[in-house]
């Protein structure tokens, strides 16, 4: 099956635009450079943080229902380029699915990228949904078998 993210010519005109010189460039220089000084779940941890510090940066305003939240968090993604986000809530838990992701920087280890990314979005996203009222022990992760060009994340109790 072939990738048509390459093929359609708009989806390629559009994630060309997406790419932003130096901060994307910035960005993996650091991923790839944590990756090859910590181990992964070092690393995740890490961009976690950074991702918790990113969303407390730019705190939300309290959503009333999902499609308030998913809005607000549309907005935000909107003025950062990074693509945007569909929550799909299920009876016990939400899922977030993020499209779109901000492409590598030209000669990156694309699995490192995403890898690095995600972490970020994981964080952000778990402490985005922890000032709306989530609770500490409820996870949210990123489930490593998501599509290309789409992270997708689960807030779900585990226990």
């Amino acid at each position: 099956m072939q990738d048509t993210t390459d093929t359609i010519p708009e989806l390629a005109y559009f994630r060309r635009r997406q790419y932003q010189p130096g901060w994307q460039d910035l960005l993996d220089i650091m991923i790839s450079g944590i990756a090859a000084n910590a181990g992964d779940e070092d690393r995740r941890q890490f961009l976690n943080l950074m991702g918790n510090q990113l969303a407390m940066r730019f705190p939300l305003p309290h959503a009333e229902t999902v499609g308030d939240l998913e809005d607000s968090l549309n907005r935000l993604w909107s003025d950062f380029h990074w693509g945007f986000v569909r929550l799909q809530p299920g009876a016990t838990h939400l899922v977030f699915s993020h499209h779109a992701i901000p492409p590598a920087a030209a000669g990156a280890q694309e699995e490192e990228w995403t890898a690095g990314l995600a972490a970020i979005l994981e964080g952000a996203y778990a402490q985005w949904i922890s000032a709306q009222g989530g609770q500490p022990h409820v996870a949210l992760r990123w489930q490593q078998d998501s599509a290309k060009g789409i992270m997708t994340f689960s807030y779900q109790n585990s226990l």
